[in-house]
């Protein structure tokens, strides 16, 4: 027995329904499009596409293949295809490239895919489900937001995924060859677009296994024409992900460099049962209205309980339906319960933007409870509790809508999401126009690519880790040779990497360059958020500076310690010292300094530092008389030195000979012509 008053009212009127719900959508989604700032990911996939409107070679993509003369983007990474750099480009050709113009293509994209969930809903079930479905995911914060920076949350996966189960549903209902063939093509570009989108696969099998049983899919089974045909359409969805593939298989081999342990972030793909319970939660926070990315506030997760109690009530319902209603709720039952476990394997890292994918069918799922218990209790005085549920969801979600517009409208965005990235870029453009910049943190090219309409590209320096390589000191080193070059570094609270401002920071001290803070961006609270610098050639210096520990001793003919500073790291093992010199002569021979690390107890050298001052970079016959030279040495210690009290040993010698130069040292603290600077204690 169907529901009267507002259930008939739902069915009748279910395209108005739809069309208030986009209304809704549009409404929030399309208000300010310039906040928050563009994210670095968000952006990542339309660059080829701002490339090839600039009349460049798609650079930016993984790997590029040529049609008729003109190269074209083939994979964006190993695992995400170009499906989003297509819709971004159409985008930009349409309404020109911008940040504001790369959020509207996504949110019409998200106008598509409510409309495929509104159809899918009243396919499996009828119009009074998908009228509450679309109107739950219109107003539910995560599909609002997340849509808007689509690319970000890979959202072409919804419309294709949408897409494919209305084929299949059509195909299994009608028998149409058309519509599997359709389905086909949608999951192979699926796929192409993301490789997690195969997940679908899963829930899919065990619903047809379970649902239906070997006998009923025999007998479905298409024919061989429209098998072959349905062949073909996948394969030609999965195109550019095969092409990428051969000969090499490098998504094979991705996947299996990262299969137990993501080289990227380090996630270890072992920890299923702590991975679990960090996706399960990301998942109820989602779904609950928590948009996870932004730092925004978060609704009340109404939504949350409701998903998991409609979830509990559809599986109830299973036995007591037919086969056909049966197979949608069983369907939406394992696809969250499959899933969710799925995604806590991944090549790069978890969270919560790789379950966007789950967000239709959960609310397709509550919006099926709901309706449910319209049904069951129309004619009891508690009649209208599920549509006052209904009415607390929607208004929740307006209400958390609201607060996260205010949100971005007043702060810009926070973080890797502020809007100081459109000032950076700005300065970039005007200030250092010309210059060769260098991102030494992720987050910067991409962004400002974009805000500049390609006119200023970055050059990345940083690595994926928060403990750079010896190959990045490398790297600091041969940057800093070029004076024009331009620094960029996010501010301590929002790096994403940290690690890369000590290691070149001590580059610099090494040549002897002086890292100069030019600007400092920041957010509309006044938090630093971006800083820029410049190296410099340190300025020579006469005046002694005050020192905390004075030694004031002759090394050899013409060179002064005035002192030295000795401080010990114990996490990095590793001895700091800093010795004071000033030049009494203006042709000084190009020695080397002797840093010892030496065992009071025993005597022993347990560790040698020697180097010219500045690593050779600014040597004693470049010195001139007067001059006063601070010269920086690190030495690591052996890991297995015995705890104890060590002495700092330094002296100068001739390179060629050996011969030590003779100390005059006013503490008489000099033996072997080498000066005892300071000790330390190792525990």
């Amino acid at each position: 027995m169907r529901s009267q008053g507002h259930g008939c009212l739902l069915r009748r009127r279910g395209w108005l329904v739809l069309i208030a719900a986009a209304g809704v959508y549009l409404a929030f989604a399309l208000t300010n499009l310039s906040v928050p700032g563009p994210n670095y990911d968000e952006v990542a996939d339309a660059i080829p596409a701002l490339e090839l409107l600039r009349g460049e070679a798609p650079a930016s993509a993984l790997k590029q293949v040529v049609v008729f003369g003109q190269p074209l983007p083939l994979m964006m990474s190993h695992y995400i295809g170009p499906t989003s750099t297509y819709i971004s480009l159409l985008g930009f050709l349409l309404f020109g490239p911008s940040i504001e113009s790369l959020r509207l293509t996504q949110t019409l994209l998200g106008l598509v895919t409510l409309f495929l969930l509104w159809q899918l809903a009243r396919t499996w079930f009828d119009d009074q489900t998908a009228s509450l479905a679309a109107l739950l995911a219109a107003t539910a914060p995560v599909f609002i937001w997340w849509h808007r920076a689509g690319i970000f949350f890979a959202s072409p996966m919804l419309p294709l995924s949408l897409g494919m189960l209305l084929a299949l549903t059509h195909w299994w209902r009608s028998r149409h060859g058309a519509a599997l063939i359709a389905a086909c093509f949608l999951f192979g570009l699926g796929c192409t677009t993301k490789l997690l989108f195969a997940w679908w696969l899963i829930p899919l099998g065990i619903t047809a296994l379970f649902g239906l049983g070997i006998g009923r899919i025999r007998a479905r089974l298409p024919g061989r024409l429209t098998f072959a045909l349905a062949g073909v359409a996948c394969l030609a969805g999965l195109s550019p992900l095969l092409v990428h593939n051969i000969p090499n298989l490098d998504t094979l081999s991705f996947i299996a460099q990262n299969l137990i342990r993501s080289q990227l972030y380090g996630h270890n793909n072992l920890d299923f049962f702590n991975n679990l319970r960090f996706q399960a939660e990301q998942f109820f926070r989602l779904m609950g209205g928590d948009t996870l990315e932004f730092n925004a506030p978060a609704a009340l997760p109404l939504a949350g309980f409701a998903f998991v109690a409609s979830a509990g009530h559809v599986m109830a319902s299973l036995k007591q339906t037919d086969v056909n209603a049966r197979l949608p709720r069983l369907f939406a039952v394992v696809s969250v319960l499959t899933i969710i476990p799925l995604a806590t394997f991944s090549v790069s890292s978890i969270g919560g933007r790789h379950l966007f994918i789950l967000l239709p069918i959960a609310v397709i799922l509550i919006a099926c409870a709901l309706v449910d218990n319209m049904r069951r209790l129309s004619g009891r005085p508690v009649r209208h509790l599920p549509l006052g549920l209904l009415g607390a969801l929607v208004l929740n979600n307006l209400v958390a809508n609201f607060a996260i517009w205010q949100f971005f409208a007043q702060s810009g965005g926070r973080g890797l999401w502020s809007d100081a990235i459109n000032r950076t870029a700005e300065v970039l453009a005007t200030t250092f126009a010309g210059r060769p910049i260098v991102a030494m943190d992720w987050g910067f090219e991409r962004s400002v690519a974009l805000l500049t309409k390609g006119q200023v590209r970055l050059r990345e320096a940083y690595e994926y880790t928060q403990s750079p390589s010896a190959r990045f000191a490398e790297l600091s080193t041969v940057l800093l040779r070029e004076s024009a070059h331009v620094y960029l570094f996010h501010a301590p609270q929002v790096t994403a990497f940290s690690g890369h401002w000590p290691v070149f920071q001590r580059a610099a001290l090494t040549m002897r360059r002086e890292l100069v803070q030019t600007h400092v961006i920041v957010e509309r609270d006044g938090t630093p958020h971006t800083l820029i610098y410049e190296a410099r050639p340190m300025p020579r210096l006469f005046d002694q500076p005050a020192l905390r520990n004075p030694r004031h001793a002759w090394v050899g003919d013409g060179l002064e310690l005035l002192g030295g500073d000795v401080s010990y790291d114990p996490t990095s093992r590793e001895v700091s010292v800093m010795l004071y010199w000033r030049a009494h002569s203006d042709s000084l021979p190009d020695d080397t300094v002797l840093v010892h690390i030496v065992n009071q107890s025993t005597g022993e050298v347990v560790a040698i530092g020697d180097a010219q001052p500045f690593y050779g970079h600014y040597p004693f016959s470049g010195w001139q008389a007067g001059e006063v030279v601070a010269t920086p040495y690190w030495v690591v210690l052996p890991a297995d030195l015995p705890a104890g009290v060590y002495q700092v040993r330094v002296g100068v010698y001739d390179a060629q000979t050996g011969q030590r130069h003779r100390i005059a040292d006013p503490k008489n603290d000099a033996a072997g012509d080498s000066l005892m600077l300071q000790t330390f204690a190792l525990p």
